[in-house]
C-alpha cells in the first residue's frame, strides 16, 4: 500500500513538472511569435515607406518608356 501511495505521489509530481514545462514552452513560443510579428510589421512598414517615396516614380518612368517603345513599334509596322 505504501508503494502504491509513493507511485501516485511520483506521478502527481511528474504531471505538475510536466505542466510547468509546457506552460514555459508556450510562453517562449508566444514571445518568439510576437517578436517575429513585430519584425514582419516593421519590415512591411519600411517597405511601404520606401515604396511610396521611390517606388512609384520609377514605375511611371518605365511605363512611359514602354508606351514610347510600343508607339515606335506601331509606326515601324505601318511603314
Amino acid at each position: 500500500m505504501d508503494a502504491d501511495y509513493q507511485k501516485r505521489k511520483e506521478m502527481a509530481e511528474f504531471e505538475l513538472r510536466r505542466e510547468e514545462r509546457m506552460k514555459a514552452a508556450e510562453e517562449r513560443t508566444a514571445k518568439k511569435r510576437l517578436k517575429r510579428q513585430k519584425k514582419k510589421q516593421r519590415k512591411k512598414e519600411k517597405r511601404a515607406k520606401t515604396g511610396n517615396n521611390g517606388g512609384e516614380e520609377p514605375n511611371r518612368v518605365e511605363s512611359s518608356d514602354d508606351d514610347e517603345g510600343s508607339d515606335d513599334d506601331d509606326t515601324s509596322i505601318c511603314i
